[in-house]
């Protein structure tokens, strides 16, 4: 019996009556052209041209109906899997919301989440704004009266400062005695007690130790960014972020066939940050990286983080000094 498979020149397709922009100087715009099956492009032409390799070789035909085609975008810095996770399964509070509104808000829209116990029992939220709140300083106290003993977590609206309940502090083993590390502060009252805010690296003993996602959910994430990444017209990227769960995600994916984008992985080398993981796990991961290199995921890259967000310049003098140093001359 004559073996029947998918790969085979006959299962090549065409594309015509369309709007094609090529980058060729030659050629910029052509109206039609054939992929083969292993998603290469055999030929471009005008729609006369095109089809009449078509009829020759019995090739199947679709009708783009003058829509634009274009190479694909490449998205040079992206999370997947963060992203995805804020879409999906964080509550969205909105930018507006403050003292008053801040803790209504995760209440209503954690009900509304795609996925719920993602981190088990912490509800995260995103994003908010220090300018919302009285005084400028986000505190969680206005977090507290509706989530006493439910350990709730909140991004910043530049993702390098975190809002963490009473019930999450007590959870991490956080209290008033605690330190700022080299590159972090954690807020504090006038009176030195913890407002909740905690800042760049202090951020990252609470990433490190909130319960790790489940590959399973990792996956369903990021076949949604992928979705959300096609819409635009993206068909490759960087990932700024990528971990042990992410290229395990990513390998499984591939081997399903449930991946269509060419993913170049950045793997974070240092700081953690907020990967979520240690960073002796993420040197062992760069030491078998290749093991997850496939045709769509290429690892070869690594991340040093190097970016970060400047403290802002609204907090009074007094609140620096609570913090346990003055206000920085550069925002006197």
């Amino acid at each position: 019996m004559q073996a029947i498979h998918s790969k085979g020149s006959e299962n090549a397709t065409a594309f015509v009556n369309g709007h094609v922009y090529t980058i060729d100087d030659a050629r910029p715009w052509a109206e039609a052209f054939i992929v083969d099956p292993n998603d290469r492009f055999e030929a471009v032409g005008s729609n006369e041209e095109i089809r009449s390799i078509a009829q020759r070789r019995k090739l199947v035909q679709y009708q783009l109906q003058g829509k634009l085609v274009m190479p694909g975008i490449h998205d040079a810095h992206t999370h997947l899997l963060k992203a995805g996770s804020q879409r999906t399964g964080e509550a969205h509070v909105g930018w507006e919301s403050g003292d008053e509104t801040l803790a209504s808000n995760i209440q209503a829209a954690s009900c509304s989440c795609a996925y719920s116990n993602v981190l088990s029992n912490w509800i995260v939220g995103n994003f908010y704004q220090a300018t919302n709140f009285a005084d400028g300083i986000p505190d969680r106290k206005y977090l507290d009266q509706l989530y006493p003993d439910t350990p709730v977590l909140v991004r910043e609206i530049s993702c390098h400062r975190i809002l963490v309940n009473t019930a999450g502090l007590r959870e991490m083993g956080i209290d008033d005695d605690v330190k700022n590390p080299p590159g972090g502060f954690f807020g504090r009252r006038l009176d030195g007690t913890l407002t909740g805010e905690i800042v760049e690296a202090a951020t990252v003993p609470i990433w490190a130790n909130l319960p790790t996602t489940p590959l399973g959910y990792a996956k369903t994430v990021i076949e949604f960014a992928m979705s959300e990444c096609h819409r635009y017209g993206i068909t490759s990227v960087q990932e700024a972020s990528a971990t042990t769960v992410y290229l395990h995600a990513g390998r499984e994916l591939e081997a399903e066939n449930r991946l269509p984008l060419d993913i170049c992985t950045h793997i974070v080398s240092a700081p953690a940050g907020a990967t979520g993981e240690r960073e002796e796990a993420l040197a062992a991961l760069l030491d078998v990286a290749e093991a997850f290199e496939s045709k769509h995921v290429h690892t070869g890259f690594v991340n040093f983080w190097l970016d970060g967000a400047p403290l802002p310049p609204q907090l009074p003098n007094a609140v620096w000094t609570a913090m346990g140093s003055p206000m920085p001359s550069i925002f006197c």
